[in-house]
């Protein structure tokens, strides 16, 4: 928008406060609600998500965002201020039913929490009262979580304490954190969507620039700098040279970058992240042993991390199910993991009898799961196994 004013020039003269209350504000309300019928569409015919984003601001309040998921997009419902009863699970369970109402039931699915026992407790209230419905835990959440457990392991702690400490330094200092922008091209700290991804991800980024920076801190221009001189940049500066410091970024991110890659796939946009998910886990930890060197003593503490985690979250059938309905990625896992590919078809069926109240209709469904399973009818066919890779797997 700014961008837009600067290229009208002078003269050039903003909305009245009348406009921006009355006239303007109708016509983005009529925008909005346009959008909105449209979402509501594409809900009754495919259903949708419920998510739930809390958040506390300055005030000590407790906010939760609301919004609706599909395939089409994601619509903002509303934020709610749960200070007064954000430890009670009934009352929330009132309030996430609540703004299923307002979607309309049938159309909900899945209800998306944060891992908090709260909330826990609250989506299993839910699923009791309402027999079509899941609660699943956020994916993302819990993968900031395992990043927070890595990042507190004893060899880890000193390393991300360390990082910060490079950081806090640099961005402290305008003039500094110029000459370091100028040096590597770009910031150094990395933002995510979550606390401890941030950190991981500013990791990298010193790992990427660790060259240019121990060159920077070695520079002319930084030795008669003043704050080359002062006890805090000196102590910057051992660290930096330190190879101590380097080789323990390296082993952290062993451990912690093929995590970040996951919660790329779950926080992103691009593609649904549920039929995917499963098989995206399993390749971190494969990945995490093999940065390893497969040697089980140094890979073993981060591994039981995940899997403790992650444990809970693939409580929820809907992952397995999902991954079932993924064509591009079922079949090669069956075919890798045939002692275990059987619960996949297990885990679609109880989906569809919890979702589909009829007994005659689930009949059917569960036939059409195992002919997919099997190949067999239009299933087999060339074209269809050609483009299990090459489909989307809703369009599939």
């Amino acid at each position: 928008m700014l961008e837009a004013v600067g290229q009208y020039g002078p003269g050039y003269k903003g909305p009245s406060y009348h406009d921006l209350r009355v006239p303007l504000l109708a016509s983005t309300k009529e925008k909005v609600m346009v959008m909105k019928t449209k979402y509501q569409a594409y809900w009754r015919r495919y259903g949708c998500t419920l998510m739930s984003d809390g958040w506390t601001d300055r005030r000590g309040r407790h906010l939760i965002n609301f919004l609706v998921n599909c395939p089409e997009g994601t619509y903002f419902m509303g934020s709610v201020d749960a200070s007064s009863h954000i430890q009670d699970a009934t009352m929330l369970s009132e309030l996430l039913d609540s703004k299923i109402r307002e979607i309309g039931a049938e159309c909900v699915v899945q209800v998306v929490t944060d891992n908090a026992s709260n909330y826990k407790a609250a989506g299993k209230i839910l699923m009791e009262r309402r027999p079509t419905l899941f609660w699943t835990p956020c994916a993302a959440h819990c993968i900031d979580l395992m990043l927070e457990d890595i990042g507190k392991m004893q060899q880890n702690k000193s390393v991300i304490r360390k990082a910060r400490m490079i950081t806090n330094f640099i961005y402290r200092h305008t003039r500094l954190l110029d000459a370091v922008r100028v040096t590597i091209g770009g910031d150094l700290v990395r933002h995510s969507v979550t606390r401890f991804a941030t950190s991981f991800l500013t990791l990298q980024s010193l790992l990427k620039h660790e060259e240019k920076l121990k060159l920077f801190f070695v520079s002319p221009s930084w030795n008669t700098a003043n704050l080359a001189k002062t006890e805090a940049g000196k102590q910057i500066v051992e660290i930096i040279l330190s190879s101590v410091f380097w080789n323990g970024v390296r082993d952290c991110l062993k451990g912690g970058k093929p995590l970040i890659a996951v919660l790329r796939l779950v926080d992103g946009d691009e593609r649904p992240a549920m039929p995917e998910v499963y098989v995206a886990m399993e390749e971190a930890k494969q990945k995490i042993k093999e940065h390893f060197d497969n040697k089980e003593r140094l890979y073993k503490k981060i591994i039981e991390i995940i899997e403790n985690r992650w444990t809970n979250q693939m409580e929820q059938k809907l992952y397995r199910a999902a991954l079932f309905l993924n064509p591009g990625k079922y079949f090669e896992y069956e075919e890798n993991h045939m002692d275990d590919a059987w619960k996949f078809q297990d885990a679609f069926n109880d989906v569809i009898a919890r979702l589909v109240p009829d007994q005659e209709l689930q009949d059917k469904i569960a036939e059409q799961g195992t002919n997919y399973k099997a190949s067999r009818n239009s299933f087999g066919k060339s074209m269809a196994i050609r483009q299990r890779t090459t489909l989307n797997p809703s369009r599939f």
